[in-house]
């Protein structure tokens, strides 16, 4: 994923919702809506549930 793509799942992560992460980041909702639709197209999930469920699977095979 990209580096903007990156900045803004971490900001996910952290629970901001879509309007604060355009905030923070001075760019529109619907580029944060793009960036997001990206994301789970690349990881090939279509929720964010299923989007942190991956991230956690992935952290736990790192420990």
């Amino acid at each position: 994923i990209s580096v903007r793509e990156k900045e803004i799942l971490l900001l996910l992560v952290k629970g901001d919702t879509s309007h604060e992460i355009a905030a923070n980041l001075f760019i529109s909702h619907n580029t944060v809506k793009s960036h997001i639709k990206h994301i789970y197209e690349k990881l090939h999930v279509s929720t964010r549930v299923q989007l942190f469920s991956l991230l956690s699977n992935i952290n736990e095979k790192k420990n």
